[in-house]
């Protein structure tokens, strides 16, 4: 009959202390660390964090344990001596609709990469990708921090000296109280901060025209992004592929001349290998325009690597990327005059499939 009695005991005690294998010999060396989350307002400007986190644990420089965890601002978890690194991310990793995770025990090769696109109307060249556009993401890397045999001693003595006259939980009988032994290994409070960043950047494009009034919609591809994000490393992988901007908004900045410009927008991990813009990148920025007749598509490609800029991120991105083709006046593209469907109803943002057009090269 005792034996049937300890036996779950014991394996509740397992289940607490954290990384421990063996549960009499490690109760007594449990720590209570308290991850502190701190949120800074440039990362979740409006005040709304995640509904949750997922923190990775590394001891000795060895993958130990990952928590889930609803707790967005703080987290509670027991670890037996030894030198420890964590690092955090937002929500868990089935939670990314556009982003698959490898690596993830492996503290200095964890990474997260793009999911692949797929379209109908973009044709890749030879060993191009096509990738989708990554969800907005927040990843946060701890110092080293130590659970020292000293904190154990010195808690150790402690209670020695509180408890003289009590009866010890640790010692684990046929009378034990379960919710003792939980009791017994909140020994000693260690506060690890972690300070979350996003890992997502904003590339935003602008394009000036003429005859703006014969635009029905736009889309255009970008090569030369960055695939994937180095979640420990804070930066970008080497490898690349081209991402679509398929949702445009139109401005009239002149209307009695028809002049105006587009703007389209999409979240990116930035360039690869950590790089910034400059004229030693070359991508290319491949424009298609459909026409009011709902008939006509027009293409542009422009070269744009010394043309891309930094500048201050919007709440919540990373990295601002800004390129802007053309001018009021000197619009960068020209869509050609065509007669206007009945039903047309001026610019639409998705126009579904469009058929094939005229192919314009322009060297901005």
């Amino acid at each position: 009959m005792m034996k049937r009695a300890l036996i779950p005991i014991v394996m509740l005690a397992m289940l607490v202390a954290g990384c421990a294998i063996e549960p009499p010999l490690h109760l007594r060396q449990a720590i209570r660390i308290i991850v502190k989350v701190l949120w800074r307002a440039q990362v979740y400007p409006e005040g709304f964090k995640p509904t949750g986190v997922t923190l990775y644990f590394f001891k000795d420089g060895v993958f130990c344990k990952s928590i889930p965890t609803a707790n967005v601002d703080s987290c509670v978890v027991e670890l037996e001596p030894g030198r420890y690194k964590l690092y955090m991310i937002s929500q868990t990793t089935g939670e990314f609709a556009h982003m698959d995770f490898d690596n993830m025990h492996d503290f200095d090769n964890a990474v997260v990469h793009v999911t692949d696109a797929s379209n109908n109307w973009y044709t890749p060249g030879e060993n191009e990708r096509m990738l989708d556009n990554p969800d907005e993401m927040v990843v946060g890397v701890s110092d080293e921090f130590e659970v020292s045999d000293d904190f154990i001693e010195q808690y150790l003595h402690s209670r020695k000296n509180k408890n003289k006259d009590k009866k010890d939980p640790t010692k684990v009988g046929e009378d034990t109280d379960p919710d003792d032994i939980y009791t017994a290994i909140s020994y000693y409070t260690i506060r690890v901060p972690v300070n979350p960043m996003s890992i997502v950047s904003q590339y935003w494009v602008t394009i000036y025209t003429d005859n703006v009034d014969m635009l029905s919609g736009v889309r255009a591809s970008t090569t030369g992004m960055a695939r994937s994000f180095m979640l420990t490393q804070d930066v970008t992988g080497d490898d690349e592929g081209t991402q679509f901007i398929t949702a445009w908004s139109v401005t009239i900045d002149d209307a009695a001349n028809k002049i105006g410009h587009l703007d389209g927008r999409i979240t990116t991990f930035g360039f690869p290998n950590g790089d910034s813009p400059s004229p030693l990148r070359d991508p290319e920025l491949n424009v298609a325009t459909l026409l009011v007749d709902n008939k006509t598509v027009e293409r542009y490609v422009f070269y744009i690597g010394d043309k891309i800029t930094s500048e201050d991120p919007p709440p919540g991105f990373r990295n601002l990327y800004r390129v802007v083709f053309g001018s009021a006046e000197a619009p960068a593209i020209h869509p050609s005059t065509v007669v206007p469907v009945v039903e047309q109803a001026g610019f639409d943002v998705d126009v579904g499939d469009w058929g094939d057009g005229d192919d314009i090269d322009l060297d901005i």
